[in-house]
This record gives structure tokens, C-alpha cells and sequence, in this order.
């Protein structure tokens, strides 16, 4: 039962997730189906992540309340055995099952979420002309404290550090653009970066690509560099050039160059959470919400196990319903917990929903056990 929800729950997780990448997906295909399967697949651990723990519990209400419906419960209890007896195979594959999930939260789901945004990337910049005509426009960010040879060549473009570079083309041809606009933006007076301070306009483009399709490589030719209109300049500058003597080289990332923090593993995770850098609390955040996720199995079997006995339902919809309230309403309190965690910088916070449910279903399985005489 376990495996046959779960197996649903991930065909319905990993639904949503293609949607949201669909375009990429579609791209993928258009390559070939086996690139289209190995991005669908590396999706799969992440949506076994959430729908493991999830499919277990209902199937642990759904069989425990079954037994309930047809009197097994009450037979066995007439023999002697108590809850702590016959539910013993239901905690301990509990167990089991937590100790797989937190292996997909900390460190398999990460991971294969991180090799699909690169496999994404090289996809997508595999036709880059396509992404410029359904983009129009794209844009790359630049560290400047890095020194690369990107931000080498412009900074002789302008005075100033150059933060982000936004980029149109006219017209696309496979190795070739014409008509491009690069627009070169840095920090403004109040420290942020969406000033506009140069525009260089090229007639033609010769496109490359590094061996690992990692980087994009351009050479610019018959070259018109202008200044943005900005009080800061005493006059504006105009240059005409034929050829720029060294190309641009962007790396194929949309400019993100932050770290997520949902895409790395337990052991980088855990060394960030150790450093002084200012995702350590956010790493902690996220640490802490991964085990309690992870092991959620066991304390919301706590939980339901004694309630899918209690009642004796016959009705499985009726169980169907109930698990299903009860554990989006555990994930969305731990989701509530993580915002006052962050703030408070207070990882432990995100425990409350597995001790409330350690509480509240030990009480519930005392109280099976010592009905009032």
C-alpha cells in the first residue's frame, strides 16, 4: 500500500514539477526523448522526498483502520495483545521509512535537483538561438570582485564596476547574430545595481561556445560604444570601433551566481552551517527542517495509528480524508515554523509540529491502552 501511493503521489509531484519547466522539457525533447527521460528522472527523488513519508502514513491509517472495520483489532486485544504489540510492525517500518526519506531530503534530493538545473542550463544554451528568439532578451550577472576576463574587457567599456550585462539580437543564424545590444548596468548612488552606464551596440556577432558548453564566447565587430544618459558625466561619450580585440565570455548560468541552499548536499550543507557567512542561519534553518521532515513518518505514525483504530470506520475514504488533513496540516505548520526560525534564528523551532505529535500520539496510545474502567 505503501509503495502503490507513493508511486501515485510522486506521478502527481513530478506533474508539477514539468509543468513549471515545461519549455525546457520541450526543448529537451526536441533533442532527443533520452535527454527529455534524464531530466524527468532526476526530478523523481525529489518528489519521493515529500511523497514517501506521505504515502506511508496513509497507508499505515488506511490497513490499521481497515483491521479496525473487520474486529481484528478487537480480537487481538480480547488475546492480550496491546497496540505497543501489534503496531510494533507499523512503528518500525516507520523507522525504515524515515531513515530512506532523510536520505532523499539531505542529500539524493539536492543533489539531483542541482544536476537538473545544469542539465537544464546546457540544454537551453544547446539552442540559445531559440531562447533569444522567444526571450527576446537575456541577461547576465557579473561578480566584480572575480576578476574573470568578462569583467576584464569591461571594464574598459566603462569607468565603472560593470554588475550586470542585459543582451539582445536582432537576428540569430547559427553562428552568427546581428544587430546586437548589450547593455552594461551598475550600482546607482544608492548602492543598487540598475544603472544603466554604457551601451554598446555591435552589427555582427561570432558565437561560441567553450568544449564543456559552460561558457558563451562572442566576437564583436563594427562596434559603437555609447554613454547612458547620467548626471554623473560631464558629456557623453561616443566610440566607434571595428573590431573589439578580445571576446566576451559569460558563463551559461542566468546569472545566478548565490548559492541555493536547496541544492547542495548534507556535507557542504553542514559545513555552511558552521562558517560565519550569512546563509549559515538559513543552512541551519534548512538542516533542521530536513530531519524533521525526514522523520516525519515516524511521529505522525504516532499520530494516526491510534486514530484509525479508535473509531473503526468502515468507510476508507473516510481514513483517505482524515490523513490526508492531518499531514498537509503538519507540513504546513513546519513550513510556518521555518519563517519564525529564520527570523528568531532559531533552527529547533522547526521541531514543535514532531513534538506535538509525539505528545499528543503518545497520550492517544495511553489512553488505548487504559480505556476508563
Amino acid at each position: 500500500m505503501t509503495l502503490l501511493i507513493s508511486v501515485i503521489l510522486v506521478a502527481v509531484l513530478l506533474y508539477g514539477n514539468l509543468v513549471k519547466h515545461d519549455e525546457y522539457l520541450l526543448q529537451a525533447l526536441s533533442i532527443s526523448p533520452n535527454t527529455f527521460l534524464h531530466l524527468c528522472a532526476l526530478l523523481i527523488p525529489y518528489a519521493l522526498s515529500f511523497a514517501l513519508p506521505f504515502g506511508f502514513v496513509l497507508a499505515l491509517l488506511l490497513c490499521y483502520g481497515k483491521w479496525s472495520s473487520s474486529n481484528q483489532i478487537l480480537a487481538l486485544r480480547s488475546l492480550g495483545q496491546g497496540v505497543l504489540s501489534w503496531g510494533k510492525p507499523g512503528f518500525f517500518l516507520s523507522l525504515i521509512v524515515s531513515i530512506f526519506s532523510l536520505y532523499t531530503f539531505l542529500q539524493w534530493g539536492p543533489e539531483n535537483r542541482a544536476k537538473f538545473d545544469q542539465e537544464k542550463s546546457k540544454v537551453l544554451w544547446s539552442n540559445i538561438n531559440t531562447l533569444l528568439n522567444t526571450e527576446k532578451e537575456i541577461e547576465f550577472v557579473l561578480n566584480p570582485d572575480s576578476g574573470n576576463i568578462t569583467n576584464n574587457n569591461l571594464a574598459s567599456f566603462s569607468n565603472e564596476p560593470i554588475h550586470r550585462v542585459s543582451l539582445s539580437v536582432g537576428k540569430t543564424e547559427e553562428s552568427c547574430w546581428h544587430n546586437v545590444r548589450f547593455l552594461l548596468f551598475g550600482e546607482n548612488d544608492d548602492g543598487e545595481n540598475d544603472e544603466l552606464l554604457r551601451i554598446v551596440n555591435a552589427k555582427s556577432v561570432l558565437v561560441d561556445r567553450s568544449p564543456d558548453h559552460s561558457k558563451l564566447i562572442l566576437f564583436l565587430k563594427n562596434v559603437d560604444l555609447e554613454s547612458a544618459q547620467d548626471d554623473r558625466e560631464e558629456q557623453n561619450v561616443f566610440v566607434s570601433f571595428e573590431e573589439w580585440n578580445q571576446p566576451l565570455v559569460f558563463d551559461l548560468n542566468f546569472g545566478n551566481q548565490e548559492i541555493n541552499l536547496k541544492r547542495i548536499g548534507f556535507f557542504k550543507l553542514l559545513d555552511l552551517s558552521k562558517s560565519e557567512q550569512e546563509e549559515s542561519v538559513q543552512a541551519k534553518v534548512l538542516l533542521q527542517k530536513s530531519f524533521a521532515l525526514g522523520s516525519s513518518s515516524f511521529f505522525l505514525s504516532l499520530v494516526l495509528l491510534p486514530l484509525s483504530i479508535t473509531k473503526g470506520r468502515k468507510e476508507s475514504i473516510s481514513n483517505l480524508a482524515i490523513g490526508i488533513f492531518i499531514s498537509i496540516l503538519y507540513y504546513a505548520t513546519v513550513t510556518f515554523f521555518e519563517e519564525f526560525s529564520i527570523i528568531y534564528t532559531t533552527p529547533s523551532l522547526i521541531w514543535i509540529p514532531n513534538a506535538a505529535c509525539f505528545i499528543i500520539g503518545s497520550y492517544s496510545i495511553y489512553k488505548f491502552e487504559t480505556p476508563n474502567r
